[in-house]
């Protein structure tokens, strides 16, 4: 399924969703997904997009710069970060919602 049917999907459901919006050349953060399948709530879905590849989602997301992540629910941003995140964070925003 390509990035954007998933999104599209998700949107429909009462998932918060969170994306990360990366570049091949920036950091992945390998951590993101376990640390988001370990949620207490397990309310999260976790949607990696890849600017170069996906460079119109990019556009509809208003992402000039990577790393974004983006917490969604429905198709309202409850959440943007642009920069690096710590899992600390993480966890606190994820609480917050």
């Amino acid at each position: 399924m390509d990035v954007e049917k998933q999104l599209s999907d998700l949107q429909e459901t009462n998932y918060l969703v969170f994306i990360f919006f990366y570049a091949d050349w920036c950091p992945h953060y390998e951590w993101l997904q376990e640390a988001i399948n370990t949620y207490e709530k397990r309310t999260v879905k976790y949607v990696q997009v890849n600017i170069g590849e996906n460079k119109m989602l990019a556009e509809t997301y208003n992402v000039e710069s990577v790393p974004t992540f983006i917490l969604m629910h429905h198709q309202y941003e409850l959440w943007r970060k642009i920069s690096d995140i710590t899992i600390d964070e993480l966890r606190l925003v994820l609480s917050e919602f």
